[in-house]
């Protein structure tokens, strides 16, 4: 018998993982395994990482807890606001410098290892009471990519301004060349697109900055300031022009990324600022301003890393003092190479003292330009209530479904849910949902929807040797008791915020199959395990010895 049933396809994923143990032979205590250290570093490499600290310190027992999710910042936040913080924590923002940490986070100013970090690295993490309470590994820069080799192949110069890109624009229109390829897989794209652009005019002033406070504070408008509405009249600009042009996919980067690897494109504006493996030859150039004279790279902290105050409690001196070395290690050329893996050391730049910057790195040709100071910083904390729904419009814009002034306005009315911290809640929860729990939740929904039999949806975990490759096809994470909004479901969802919902005709003998072995997702025999659910919540399935559900 054939059942109709939904399979996860592009799954949302937290990983709540069981982790790396260590050799008892090789402790420093005969007689006892070191209590596991965890370590939540969400979409990074830690294979490495973790051989890395055995080099120097092998008696360190470390458990990964594992995020490979869309909505990364959101289910961090979630963690730490409901005290579920791993030993050492890392983050994609500086929680301390929004809420109050000091009952949660170990001060580590004191901290030897402290001294590695370069003074301005420093000033931008430290408290004004002079406390760090998070230290920040790989700086990545925000600009846009473009093919060295496709402009020397036609003569072109790389443009300095926007009326430079008008020119080229035209050119590689007459030549048949792609002009740019935009990422929009997340809301946050749109966003981001909005403020890198900006940030070329007055929102990167100093006034721009007092309108941002202005503005988060709801003393003053985006519609009522002139300044700003020339700022945002840069958007049309930029869409006239070609580079904001729909060219991408709003479901999959990289399907972007591959389309641009193929070299009929001139630029990529995303995240993406690595082309690694590429024939062609690549380079970063910054957001270009109307006359060529505020143009600007945008400076993001990929990840913070914070230890938590749990360590010193009367019982865990020797967890303290492993958490301790582990940072020690993060804190070292070596170590933060290994965190980032291959990938990470040819597109950023580490935040401590005499760290090298090979030539292979894409940010090697533009280093004077970031000692110059034509940098922004990324922006982000404070508008959280606004990044997706002025996101979505931006993306509208983008792809020729709404105008300039429909981004003026969501922008003026996103600021009442930011002030006043409003955000739509469908439920709330009462208690801790684990991850398989909501495994079961996501089904049972996607079940419905569907008006399939069953669904089957896969865990998501944390497996040594698949690197960063994890199951981005699972669900994992949790829920935490409190409202439930868009973000907490966007991330724990396998659909995150616009993937679809896919069904598949499978007979009991492929269900029962897929069950017990669960998914092989790369093909190695290390495999995430099934959740099995019905439509009505059911999830003990049983089959006879022919298969049949």
């Amino acid at each position: 018998m054939k059942k109709r049933m939904f399979i996860g396809s592009a799954l949302l994923i937290a990983g709540l993982v069981s982790g790396c143990t260590v050799d008892p032979s090789v402790v420093d205590s005969p007689d006892k395994v070191h209590d596991p250290i965890t370590i939540f570093s969400p979409v990074c490499e830690l294979d490495d990482f973790i051989d890395e600290v055995h080099r120097s310190y092998p008696e360190i027992n470390i458990e990964i807890l594992n995020y490979n999710g869309q909505n990364t910042t959101a289910y961090t936040q979630e963690m730490f606001e409901a005290g579920d913080i791993p030993d050492i924590f890392g983050m994609t923002f500086n929680i301390s410098k929004h809420m109050e940490v000091s009952d949660k986070l170990i001060d580590m100013s004191g901290f030897a290892f402290t001294d590695k970090y370069k003074e301005n690295c420093l000033n931008d993490v430290i408290t004004e009471s002079g406390a760090i309470y998070a230290l920040p590994s790989h700086y990545q820069c925000q600009g846009i990519t473009y093919n060295k080799t496709l402009l020397e192949k036609h003569g072109w110069e790389l443009p300095q301004s926007l009326d430079d890109l008008r020119e080229l624009s035209e050119k590689a229109q007459q030549a048949g060349v792609r002009l740019a390829l935009n990422e929009l897989q997340f809301s946050g794209y749109g966003f981001q697109y909005l403020c890198n652009i900006c940030d070329t005019g007055f929102l990167s002033t100093l006034d721009g900055r007092r309108w941002q406070e202005d503005f988060l504070s709801g003393r003053a408008s985006a519609s009522g300031t002139p300044e700003m509405l020339e700022c945002l009249s840069m958007l049309q600009k930029w869409r006239d022009i070609g580079m904001l042009n729909g060219d991408g996919n709003v479901i999959n980067d990289s399907e972007q990324h591959d389309e641009y690897a193929l070299g009929n494109t001139l630029f990529l504006l995303g995240s993406h600022n690595s082309m690694a493996g590429c024939e062609d030859e690549f380079g970063l150039m910054p957001y270009l301003s109307e006359d060529g004279k505020q143009n600007v790279y945008i400076l993001n902290v990929r990840r913070y890393y914070a230890m938590s105050r749990t360590l010193q409690q009367p019982g865990n001196e020797q967890k303290l003092r492993d958490a301790m070395h582990v940072m020690e290690v993060l804190s070292t050329v070596e170590g933060m190479n290994a965190l980032g893996g291959d990938a990470l050391k040819s597109s950023s730049l580490l935040p401590l003292k005499n760290a090298p910057i090979s030539e292979d790195n894409c940010y090697y040709a533009i280093t004077e330009e970031f000692s110059t100071g034509h940098t922004a910083p990324f922006i982000y904390s404070g508008w959280e209530n606004a990044i997706v729904s002025v996101g979505d419009v931006m993306t509208s814009f983008i792809l020729g479904d709404a105008e300039l002034e429909d981004v003026v306005k969501t922008l003026d009315a996103s600021q009442n849910d930011i002030v006043n911290d409003i955000t739509e809640t469908y439920t709330t929860v009462t208690e801790h949902i684990g991850q398989e729990d909501c495994a079961r939740l996501v089904g049972k929904a996607f079940a419905q929807a569907t008006g399939s039999d069953l669904a089957l949806v896969s865990l998501g975990k944390w497996i040594p040797g698949h690197i960063s490759t994890q199951n981005t096809q699972g669900v994992s994470g949790s829920l935490y008791p409190g409202e439930i909004t868009e973000q907490q479901l966007c991330a724990i969802t396998p659909t995150g915020w616009k993937d679809t919902i896919k069904t598949v005709t499978l007979t009991g003998a492929r269900i029962n199959e897929l069950v017990r072995q669960g998914f092989d997702l790369y093909g190695d025999g290390k495999t995430y395990p099934y959740i099995l659910v019905t439509k009505k919540g059911f999830c003990r399935c049983h089959f006879n010895r022919a298969g049949h559900f």
